[in-house]
């Protein structure tokens, strides 16, 4: 009887761990974005230059290397529910998503963007978008809490 107890406890602790809704790093007042494309520069294939990338966004003020693209970030979306946040400094903290109920999210510690008319992220070859482009670093991907 007493196995049984040691193994039927941490088996319903597991339980209600995976049950937990899904907490967010990203704190309440921070701004979200809807992009056209969020591009993770962790994920791209290797041999992609980045250099440019990267040269770019030092340009721009970002003190870190960037890790995420935001391209056609072109309106401000909820961070949570209750928010109405809008991405006004183009700098700082930043929530980039697809759409506002993406199931995810990239949160930004840092960001700057620029906006580019129209224009194709330096360094990766993908189509030209329209509108603001913004280059994050310290950026973890995260469930959205809008839509757990």
């Amino acid at each position: 009887m007493k196995k049984v107890l040691f193994i039927a406890a941490p088996l319903a602790l597991a339980a209600s761990l995976t049950l937990a809704p899904a907490a967010s790093a990203a704190p309440d007042e921070t701004p979200a974005l809807a992009c056209h494309q969020v591009i993770d520069l962790k994920a791209l294939p290797a041999g992609t230059n980045l250099d440019l990338v990267y040269q770019a966004a030092k340009a721009l003020g970002l003190a870190e290397v960037p890790t995420v693209i935001g391209a056609a970030c072109n309106r401000s979306i909820r961070t949570d529910a209750d928010s109405k946040n809008e991405y006004k400094n183009r700098r700082g903290p930043v929530i980039l998503r697809t759409e506002e109920f993406a199931r995810d999210q990239q949160y930004c510690t840092d960001s700057v963007s620029v906006d580019g008319g129209v224009s194709s992220i330096p360094g990766i070859g993908h189509p030209e978008v329209p509108g603001l482009m913004v280059f994050g670093s310290g950026c973890t991907s995260e469930p959205n809490p809008l839509i757990f």
